[in-house]
């Protein structure tokens, strides 16, 4: 009898914590899940695709306002990895 009355309370004390200390934190804009940086894995996918695809673009501008040779080798590998794979 005693051990069903101490899980009880336990339970209650858990309940009450998790009620109202986490939604008092996610309400002042503090959640535990702020680290989190994407929603989805199509919308991880979607940013990393839109960054390189802006990396290319800054090269491509580069290209265009100093010419092929002011290049770097990483860039002209960025390219060349960009153009295999599409």
């Amino acid at each position: 009898m005693d051990i069903m009355l101490y899980i009880s309370i336990a339970v209650i004390g858990i309940f009450i914590y998790i009620k109202f200390f986490k939604s008092n934190t996610e309400s002042a804009g503090i959640s535990r899940r702020s680290t989190q940086k994407y929603q989805t894995i199509d919308d991880e996918f979607n940013a990393k695709r839109k960054a390189k695809q802006e990396r290319v673009d800054r090269i491509l501008e580069k290209i265009n306002e100093k010419g092929v040779d002011s290049l770097t080798a990483k860039e002209k590998a960025l390219l060349d990895e960009y153009s295999n794979a599409n």
